[in-house]
């Protein structure tokens, strides 16, 4: 049998380096440590822009310290828990789509929002991110 050397391949860099991302995720929003393990993985000058919530300029978090206070410290303290569980990688050289969920609990109550995070990374380095949500859904839990 002969393989199809045209077919679309998943990166095995890009989709490992992404589960490292959400593991890393994991562990500074459970611990608040595992701050220099989580940096690790973006460029210095990475860029999140949060697509589903006001204005965009207003949401897009520029370099390591800004990503981390504002994608990951600030929403695990409004959680009791707080868990990313990628689901599914799609990859496009480059560009990575990964479709999942924040699970967690606040105030006693369990809630499971769907993300998509669309990435761009340069030599296995996450550059970028889009990420997209229900927000709809995060309101009520989150304000209830």
């Amino acid at each position: 049998m002969t393989s199809n050397e045209h077919r679309s391949i998943e990166s095995a860099t890009a989709r490992e380096r992404l589960t490292e991302f959400y593991t890393e995720f994991n562990h500074v929003v459970t611990n608040h440590s595992d701050v220099d393990e989580f940096a690790a993985v973006l460029r210095d000058d990475v860029r999140w822009t949060d697509v589903t919530t006001g204005n965009r300029s207003d949401r897009t978090y520029a370099g390591i310290d800004d990503v981390l206070e504002n994608v990951v410290l600030t929403p695990s303290k409004q959680a009791d828990h707080l868990q990313a569980l990628p689901e599914r990688f799609t990859d496009a050289g480059d560009t990575v789509v990964v479709e999942g969920a924040y699970v967690g609990t606040v105030d006693g109550r369990n809630f499971d929002i769907a993300f998509a995070h669309v990435f761009d990374l340069t030599d296995g380095m996450i550059e970028a991110c889009r990420a997209f949500r229900d927000t709809a859904l995060e309101q009520r839990v989150f304000d209830a």
